[in-house]
């Protein structure tokens, strides 16, 4: 019921309404709209009330709960109800709560989103720094009728979405993906994403893509390891604040839009706006892998999303994962 209240409380800002008026619209006492106002002032919202006039609502936190991030209008598949946002003030992993959710049964288009992760993690089991509240811990799930190798596909489509949500928001902004998982701007990485799954050798029980962005990370809210390599949308944008309720609107609706064009033809949509925004192919790259390190000219992406490097002698390889570092 708070989050109807505070639906009415917006309607009529910034003029007062009553707390008789509420408790006769939604048939309950006025004791009870009482409570859920005290919630929603604990939940980080200026509501101002007074005996006379009423309740009126000031100010709103920029806080992701379900309410405030489920896309309007409704999207088809990816947080199509604020139902399957379940919203953390503080936890492990997003992907971790997603992943015991889908083994209790969770529907797709579920998503798990924080605003504080104590043990994120990037590829390679490395810990991603996310300061309360100034960023997007998201994790989505997704159960495609589709074989386990083509799970890559989905961190290309993450990728895409945020790049897309990114240039919506901010358009003097211009995202590159790094491949596989990595996005940039002015050469720093401010987005990761880690896409998990499972599987057996034939059938495809479910996937967890999730994605973290720096919003309005400033330069003193990352370890002094990480200050020349990260940044964030507010150090790219001026140092101007950027709305966190609007670009996670935005990469909801932008992932189940990419989502329904890949169910619907395949991986070539993903792979056409994974192209238009990517900052890998042509450059020379140096990729890590388990087997060893190699050079090349990254030439492009194939069917699967492998990245194809031609070395100098000629010789065209294909990489489904790697560490991938850019040069000149």
């Amino acid at each position: 019921m708070r989050w109807k209240i505070l639906e009415l409380l917006r309607v009529q800002s910034p003029e007062h309404l009553s707390g008789e008026e509420m408790a006769h619209h939604f048939r309950v006492s006025r004791t009870a709209i009482w409570k859920n106002v005290q919630s929603l002032q604990s939940a980080g919202y200026r509501i101002e009330g007074s005996t006379r006039l009423g309740y009126r609502l000031l100010e709103s936190p920029d806080l992701l709960y379900p309410a405030e991030i489920v896309p309007e209008p409704a999207t088809e598949m990816i947080a199509a109800s604020p139902k399957l946002i379940h919203h953390h003030q503080k936890v492990g992993s997003t992907n971790n709560i997603l992943k015991q959710l889908a083994g209790e049964g969770a529907p797709e288009g579920t998503v798990v989103i924080a605003e504080e992760q104590t043990t994120g993690r990037g590829r390679l089991g490395r810990a991603w720094h996310t300061p309360r509240s100034k960023g997007i811990w998201i994790s989505i799930l997704f159960r495609p009728p589709l074989a386990p190798q083509e799970a890559p596909f989905f961190t290309l489509l993450a990728a895409c979405a945020v790049a897309r949500a990114i240039k919506t928001n901010l358009p003097a902004l211009d995202p590159g993906i790094k491949w596989p998982n990595d996005l940039l701007l002015h050469g720093r990485k401010f987005c990761g994403i880690l896409t998990e799954m499972k599987a057996e050798a034939d059938l495809l029980h479910y996937i967890v893509t999730g994605i973290g962005i720096n919003v309005n990370c400033k330069e003193e809210d990352f370890p002094e390891e990480l200050q020349t390599n990260a940044t964030s949308l507010y150090l790219a944008n001026k140092k101007k604040n950027v709305s966190r309720q609007k670009l996670a609107r935005d990469l909801l609706r932008e992932i189940d839009l990419l989502y329904q064009n890949f169910l619907a033809a395949g991986s070539m949509p993903i792979l056409t706006a994974w192209r238009e925004h990517n900052i890998t192919l042509g450059r020379t790259v140096e990729i890590k892998t388990l087997q060893g390190g190699y050079q090349g000219k990254a030439l492009d992406i194939d069917a699967d999303g492998a990245l194809l490097v031609e070395d100098e002698h000629g010789t065209i390889r294909r990489f489904l994962a790697g560490e991938i570092a850019l040069r000149p």
